[in-house]
């Protein structure tokens, strides 16, 4: 006998779908689903849905899940895909939990689910053994999922989600423990502080997932301040994943640097972003962005334009242009050249800039490809205030001003010749390394800095452009930090630049009075270049060629000439697929009629030998009227099948059939062994020939 499994009580699940659906903002899906799910209360239609059908089912949703994880992937990246696929769960594993639903039986076998456990399964039976089925009802587990994806969704944050956990929750658990007032009270007390110790740890991971820097580079750069590796110890570790592709166009050329922040302000071993109180009273943020002005010289093709004093002509001004295009995230910068003019092209919900030329983009879509026009003899940041970018740090005024002296830097009549005078010595005098040696001050001790500039002379582009950016502020030239790229690996092949995070640089930025610019100045000796640049690996190759794939699939496929075809195709697919399964279905449906409790009366069982019923009429010809199953299929004893296996077959068919007390699994699982090698063997015997 099979153990008595509980489903979750009527209408919980069609409750859980519609919580679902307000969470995930798919609320339409959630209530659809819900009435699919709940109609079984009132459709007398069901199926006789066995261990196959449910092996089928959870094929079935385990190919959606693949889809579905596969588009997600595409569309977006690898930190925030599981959580977005998990949301979507529900709706994946809808055909499994329809087959219980609409089942005959209360339970399904647990190696349904596995396509190995499948296997094992097959083996057995070939070999005549009997197999340890672990029985379970799907609604309980599919009701966890439920709440599970809501926790995810986009609307969890919201003061509902609890109430509703703990209400749905205590739903499923009064059904168990009703009779134990105490008991269900200090189980929902535990779940509702699970419940929000849950949605908080949920939060935290999410937020880890999606803002957590890569390794190296600045892809997920901080806008206020840039924590540099001055003072650690260790080796810089970055990672060569491709994070941009630059395409040149008009003028064939493109930068050497591309800035993603600059900052103002250094503290110790930090660089922050500070504006003057002065500045602007609206201002309240350090970081305060401002949106850009667009401008239209054919419709629907906005220039977003860098400066404010841009007119017409700035934008018909031909100027060396590239296209931009790789993988980012909301309120993320984008890497531009310091002199940077127009964006163009690019899919933004909205674009700003703040008054140190750091330019944030809001995108419609993970991936973004554009036009970027520079080197317009003008830069969108502000002049210099003098408070902040010729402060020096109180720790290392000294060095730096005995540094400047022992250059010569104040006696140099221009700023290029301090910038040359700078350069030539740390060419001459200082190495590039990855490996930091030098450790953070301590009380009385000299600075990291000061160690640099005086003994080590050794460290990696964050030591040279701040050192740089300070000594320069100690000969009264101002000066600012810069964090981006280097535009270093050409692809000769595909013709276009990469950008990985091995390329991750900073720089200083420098005002040059008799231009009146900020201009780049790369302090760092040029050696590093080779320093970072590693041969390429196959892996390597593979991992290019997925992130292209990737990119351009996704850009090709939301073209406004490619959605509405790609979009016809899916719904193409997706509607033949449901009119294909949907019509089996019907032709398949059993009528059931209801006790006077309500509970279901199943109909005549459904056994593995009415399955072979369209073989053995390839041998027998058609089974004539009022002629019983098994009474017809005996004439196939002594032809093709062993008359022992048929007999044995036909016993077990009719106990199932026709015994009051339920079958035992063991029986079940025996006749579907036979009927499966007796289906073998009509398909190998020759058919018979029948007189007319």
């Amino acid at each position: 006998m099979r153990p008595v499994v509980q489903p979750p009580p009527r209408l919980l699940l069609g409750a859980s779908l519609l919580f679902w659906g307000a969470m995930s903002g798919n609320a339409t899906m959630g209530l659809v689903s819900a009435l699919l799910l709940e109609g079984a209360n009132w459709i007398r239609f069901r199926w006789d849905f066995d261990h196959l059908a449910a092996s089928r089912a959870w094929r079935i949703s385990m190919l959606l899940t693949v889809i579905a994880g596969t588009l997600i992937w595409l569309d977006g990246d690898r930190y925030t895909a599981l959580p977005k696929l998990m949301v979507w769960l529900p709706m994946l594993l809808l055909p499994l939990q329809y087959v219980q639903s609409y089942g005959l039986r209360d339970d399904m076998a647990l190696n349904s689910l596995s396509f190995f456990s499948e296997l094992h399964r097959q083996r057995n039976r070939r070999l005549g053994l009997g197999d340890a089925l672990i029985h379970f009802n799907f609604g309980n587990p599919y009701f966890v999922v439920a709440m599970v994806a809501a926790s995810l969704g986009r609307h969890a944050e919201t003061w509902i989600f609890l109430p509703g956990l703990v209400v749905l929750g205590g739903w499923l658990v009064f059904s168990r423990v009703k009779a134990r007032p105490f008991a269900l009270a200090m189980i929902l007390l535990t779940a509702g502080m699970i419940g929000f110790g849950g949605q908080i740890g949920m939060k935290k991971i999410h937020d880890w997932a999606t803002n957590r820097p890569s390794d190296g580079g600045y892809p997920s750069t901080d806008l206020t301040v840039s924590k540099t590796s001055i003072g650690s110890l260790g080796k810089i570790k970055q990672s060569p994943e491709m994070l941009w592709r630059i395409k040149m166009m008009e003028g064939g050329r493109v930068p050497r640097l591309l800035r993603l922040a600059t900052y103002n302000r250094y503290k110790h071993v930090s660089w922050d972003n500070e504006l003057p109180e002065s500045f602007d009273e609206e201002m309240e943020e350090n970081d305060a962005f401002t949106i850009l002005a667009t401008r239209e010289l054919k419709p629907d093709e906005p220039f977003y334009m860098l400066r404010e004093e841009m007119t017409k002509q700035d934008l018909l001004k031909p100027l060396p242009a590239f296209r931009l295009r790789g993988a980012i995230r909301p309120e993320d910068p984008i890497p531009l050249p310091g002199d940077a003019a127009t964006l163009q092209h690019f899919e933004l919900d909205a674009i700003e800039s703040n008054p140190l030329g750091t330019v944030r983009v809001f995108p419609k879509r993970a991936i973004i490809d554009g036009t970027v026009r520079w080197r317009n003899n003008a830069v969108p940041e502000n002049p210099p205030w003098p408070e902040h970018d010729l402060e020096i740090n109180t720790l290392e005024r000294e060095t730096l001003e005995k540094t400047a002296a022992e250059l010569g830097l104040r006696d140099l009549p221009t700023t290029a010749e301090k910038i040359a005078r700078i350069q030539t010595w740390f060419m001459a005098e200082f190495t590039y390394t990855q490996y930091l040696t030098i450790g953070r001050a301590r009380l009385g001790k000299p600075t990291a800095i000061s160690i640099f500039l005086t003994t080590s002379k050794r460290g990696h582009c964050e030591y040279f452009a701040t050192a740089a950016a300070l000594l320069l502020r100690a000969a009264d030239v101002p000066a600012r930090y810069c964090v981006g790229f280097a535009v270093m690996e050409r692809d000769m092949k595909r013709d276009e630049f990469i950008i990985r995070g091995t390329h991750g640089h900073a720089w200083t930025r420098v005002w040059d009075d008799s231009k009146g610019l900020w201009i780049d100045f790369d302090p760092t000796p040029p050696n590093w270049l080779a320093a970072e640049t590693q041969d390429a690996t196959e892996s390597r190759g593979f991992a290019d060629a997925y992130q292209r794939l990737k990119e351009d699939f996704f850009l090709w496929r939301n073209r406004p000439a490619n959605r509405l075809g790609a979009t016809l195709i899916m719904w193409t697919l997706g509607l033949g697929t449901l009119i294909f399964i949907g019509r089996r279905l019907w032709r398949s449906k059993l009528v059931v009629t209801k006790d006077a409790a309500g509970n279901p009366i199943p109909p005549e069982r459904i056994t593995a030998l009415h399955h072979l019923e369209k073989q053995a009429r390839r041998i027998l010809g058609p089974r004539p009227a009022g002629v019983t199953l098994p009474a017809w299929l005996r004439g196939l004893a002594g032809y093709c099948v062993p008359e022992t296996d048929l007999e044995e077959a036909l016993e077990i068919h009719q106990r199932i059939r026709f015994d009051p007390q339920p079958p035992q699994a063991s029986g079940e699982t025996r006749l579907q062994a036979l009927a499966e090698e007796i289906g073998a063997r009509l398909k190998r015997a020759k058919p018979k020939k029948h007189s007319n």
